[in-house]
């Protein structure tokens, strides 16, 4: 038997039944369609496991209702648990319904025909359940070819999603990152300062600002070329993302600038932190260039004054800048 063939079995412990079942049914359901026949409930379930195994479909089953041992109710009631698909019809010769009702409620009754039947009404039940169990097997193959594409479709939209998500993350970091040096940009400073200010202004603990400039850089893009000037950016961005807290957040002010910004920090916890990175960056050999060293401003906000502005900040920790500028160089002076 090939894959799609499928099997109508009739069940009737009347063997003259039977062979009138095999003679109406056996040239008229088409060349796919097996006819197979029982003349009891167990050898029926027999023939219905053999059919399990060898991976074959029970399309339509054809049973009578009284019958030695199993009765035809039953019998339905039970395939109806293994195989809930196959079509299921019933000859009954007995005015008392109650088997065919259990049937029609516990098995899924096609149709009751009853006896003696007519062979046309029989014929064209039969091939209308067979009609019925191919559809609905269609309709079980679509509905799955279905699903499939919906998830499918749904496993893509994820993706994309996914996508569109990372690349959305992604354009947010370079927006707010210095394409050079990896650290933060003017902008996200501008925002962080703000955030930071108006912290301040509701909650206790202030913050800090460091901002320090590399001593003499102009004469390395002069003597050396601004690849080698844009290689002393980067190992400084380096050198300050590993020299500070994680909650700091350190960014390119513009050119060799570099601004600190020191949540919950107090001017003396700035100052330390300004004099350790100044000792880093000045033990630091940069290739090509040897040591470098840098000056540092610091100052932190009023929490004493409401009316401190992210402006008035950045006038006192720039002066501090030029102030250690003008003592001198790679220093640390404060502004409060």
């Amino acid at each position: 038997m090939t894959a799609t063939t499928l099997t109508f079995l009739c069940v009737d412990d009347d063997t003259t039944v039977l062979n009138a079942l095999r003679t109406l049914l056996g040239n008229s359901l088409g060349k796919d369609v097996v006819l197979e026949t029982a003349e009891s409930g167990d050898e029926a379930l027999e023939i219905h496991s053999d059919l399990q195994q060898d991976g074959q479909q029970l399309a339509v089953i054809i049973s009578d209702f009284i019958m030695p041992g199993m009765r035809g109710d039953e019998l339905l009631v039970r395939l109806h648990e293994r195989s809930p698909h196959t079509v299921k019809i019933m000859l009954t010769g007995q005015s008392d319904l109650e088997g065919v009702k259990r049937a029609i409620n516990e098995a899924n009754l096609y149709r009751f025909l009853e006896k003696p039947f007519n062979n046309s009404d029989l014929l064209l039940t039969a091939k209308s359940a067979l009609r019925a169990y191919t559809q609905d097997r269609e309709l079980e193959r679509r509905n799955a070819e279905l699903v499939e594409i919906n998830n499918g479709l749904e496993k893509l939209v994820e993706k994309r999603t996914a996508e569109l998500r990372e690349k959305n993350q992604e354009l947010e970091r370079l927006s707010v990152t210095d394409r050079l040096t990896g650290l933060f940009n003017r902008l996200h400073l501008d925002r962080v300062l703000e955030d930071q200010l108006h912290r301040s202004q509701r909650y206790p603990a202030g913050f800090a600002l460091v901002l320090l400039d590399i001593d003499h850089f102009k004469s390395v893009n002069d003597t050396y070329g601004h690849p080698v000037g844009d290689q002393v950016l980067v190992d400084v961005a380096r050198l300050l993302r590993e020299g500070v807290r994680e909650v700091d957040v350190v960014g390119r002010w513009g050119g060799e600038e570099f601004l600190i910004i020191c949540p919950e920090t107090t001017f003396d916890g700035a100052l330390a932190t300004a004099e350790k990175l100044r000792e880093m960056v000045a033990g630091h050999t940069f290739a090509a260039v040897g040591n470098k060293t840098s000056s540092f401003g610091v100052t932190a906000v009023r929490a004493v004054r409401s009316d401190d502005t992210i402006s008035a900040m950045m006038a006192r920790v720039d002066s501090a800048l030029y102030r250690s500028k003008e003592n001198g160089r790679n220093r640390v002076e404060g502004n409060i």
